[in-house]
């Protein structure tokens, strides 16, 4: 897995609290900072993936819109000046029962970064990463139903490939993360969705 995917796949799999995150006082500038904004208006499932469906095909045409807002960066630390990722974001996803009309909305926060990175001086590195975040889920009234918040300490290998460039490097997990939080869900998405939707 590469160093930009691990932190995609962090991203989406995880949901969990907001914790801020502390700067050193000597810090170069970014290597890469970008803050990232999109809207979108979908059908699912996807009517070009013959394959797809929603939850279990019990509807079809469900209108998904979205909205997400976050930084991305990749800072330098250290003496020798090792690079470490973080993504933050914000995103609204308000699902609509086509029939009937009545909404499904999740909020989520999140933050995934890297938290320790050690040389392990045979070309690999040990990296620690860290994922919060906060999810809310409100029915078609806007009153919240349910709520998810935690996080997790992530542990990989990291193989820089022999280069110096971390957008190369491939990680490997190691071990089970450690987890903590609070999760007021059914953790069955379309149980939930139904359950308020269907009127």
């Amino acid at each position: 897995m590469s160093r930009t995917r691990s932190i995609t796949v962090a991203a989406t799999v995880l949901m969990a609290v907001l914790l801020p995150a502390t700067a050193g006082p000597a810090q170069a500038a970014p290597l890469v900072q970008q803050h990232y904004h999109d809207v979108y208006d979908v059908l699912l499932p996807d009517p070009d993936d013959p394959t797809g469906s929603f939850c279990g095909g019990r509807l079809v045409d469900v209108p998904l819109h979205g909205e997400v807002d976050g930084y991305f960066s990749v800072k330098s630390h250290g003496d020798d000046a090792v690079a470490y990722f973080a993504d933050r974001f914000r995103s609204t996803l308000r699902y609509t029962n086509p029939e009937t009309g009545l909404t499904y909305t999740v909020v989520r926060v999140h933050q995934t970064k890297d938290l320790r990175i050690t040389d392990n001086v045979d070309g690999t590195q040990t990296l620690v990463g860290l994922n919060t975040g906060a999810m809310w889920v409100y029915g078609p009234d806007g009153a919240l139903i349910a709520r998810r918040t935690g996080r997790s300490f992530d542990t990989f290998l990291v193989d820089t490939m022999g280069t110096s460039d971390p957008f190369d490097d491939q990680l490997t997990a190691v071990g089970d993360p450690a987890t903590a939080g609070k999760d007021t869900t059914s953790g069955d998405f379309c149980a939930d969705f139904f359950a308020a939707t269907e009127g």
